[in-house]
């Protein structure tokens, strides 16, 4: 008897649907793709936490770092469009699943001693894997759509536990075996990523009109997601090593910065299902605009020097909007998912990738207060303009 392999066509005939012949993926697929870009971040999640510390013994200046870490934000305001148009036509499956094998290497690469432009084209590589991976966890995650918000919380939880482990396990080992040859251990541990992909059941995809690269009009939104990749992961998390570093003397500065990150992973790990809840119970935006007047707050108590307790503020809510804009993304889509989330997803990496640009200059020659104050009125403004407005 030969044994018949089920194909793609197969699966979508057989599987149950959503009454519009959409297969529905199950919880199962949902933790697997969580945990492939969990896995995929591991070298990702850690080197924010390296590089600013330990730039000296790596060879490269603090411009440099601020490179390195917007190089891949760069990279991915062509490659958020480019892997949505490609994940339309080849599934999301197959897209992790290369998008996997990329983070391998650029997490490996990130050990080897190959100078400055071996660490260029490794970030170059992360930023075309993890706008694959993202896009493709998300696709997965929000497939059930009356369910979308509980379903991203639950990916967004796994793949906070997977980085907060890192952070605290990647920490310790940085000052055993040093801040080059952590990433060679990770990236033997991010092969499990690929196992990961290689498990997961195909996906119906949502085709839509997009037509190679173009960036995307900034409506509300986007005008968020550029205002907290400028600030939130770009120069809060360059400069968080620099305030920590002065704020807490009894332990290592890797480990205190590396508790404050982690504690935003925790929150995507526990605040995560809940806000997903919450988002679907009474609405994202309500939600998110609570959640973004706290992180304001944030800002406005490390302009006031409370850096530590602003820190933890910033982190923490941050880490909530993980999963709300996904859901409020889904509740604006007009044509496929991909798409729109790439649209978000490039200007929140334009903000992103300006922010480390910029980060360096800024805390070197503005005050404290004026500098975190300043980012508190902009995150204000952005919450009354861009959240709570309908």
């Amino acid at each position: 008897m030969v044994r018949h392999t089920p194909s793609v066509a197969d699966y979508r005939a057989t599987s149950p649907d959503n009454g519009r012949g959409v297969p529905l993926i199950g919880g199962r697929a949902v933790a697997l793709s969580g945990a492939v870009i969990g896995l995929g971040l591991l070298g990702d999640t850690l080197i924010y936490a390296v590089l600013p510390l330990y730039h000296v013994e790596l060879g490269m200046s603090l411009a440099m770092v601020g490179v390195l870490l917007s190089l891949n934000r760069w990279t991915r305001l062509l490659a958020n469009s480019l892997v949505a148009g490609i994940g339309e036509h080849v599934g999301a499956r197959r897209m992790m699943v290369l998008a996997a094998l990329g983070s391998v290497i650029s997490t490996t690469c990130y050990g080897l001693d190959g100078g400055e432009a071996l660490q260029i084209a490794a970030r170059i590589l992360w930023g075309i894997s993890f706008a694959a991976l993202n896009l493709g966890s998300l696709a997965y995650a929000v497939a059930d759509r009356a369910n979308a918000g509980k379903r991203v919380g639950a990916s967004r939880g796994l793949i906070g536990v997977i980085q907060a482990s890192c952070f605290i396990g990647g920490g310790l080992l940085v000052l055993q075996i040093g801040p080059r040859h952590v990433f060679l251990v990770l990236g033997a541990l991010t092969l499990l990523a690929v196992i990961a992909a290689l498990r997961l059941p195909p996906l119906h995809s949502e085709p839509s009109d997009r037509r190679g690269f173009r960036l995307p009009m900034p409506h509300r939104l986007e005008i968020w997601g550029f205002l907290l990749g400028f600030s939130g992961d770009g120069v809060f998390l360059l400069t968080l090593a620099f305030l920590l570093k002065d704020s807490v003397t009894s332990v290592a500065p890797i480990m205190a910065t590396a508790l404050v990150l982690s504690l935003r992973c925790v929150m995507e790990a526990s605040g995560g299902p809940v806000g997903g809840w919450m988002g679907d119970r009474f609405g994202a935006r309500l939600v998110a605009t609570v959640t973004g007047t706290v992180l304001v707050a944030g800002y406005l108590l490390i302009a006031c020097h409370i850096d530590v307790v602003g820190s933890i503020v910033i982190v923490l809510s941050r880490g909530l909007f993980n999963t709300l804009i996904p859901v409020m993304v889904m509740q604006r889509v007009t044509g496929g998912y991909l798409s729109s989330q790439a649209s978000y997803s490039t200007w929140r990496d334009f903000g992103a990738a300006v922010g480390p640009l910029t980060a360096p200059w800024l805390f070197l020659n503005i005050p404290q207060s004026w500098l975190f104050a300043a980012l508190g009125v902009m995150m204000a403004a952005g919450v009354t303009f861009c959240l709570a407005r309908k």
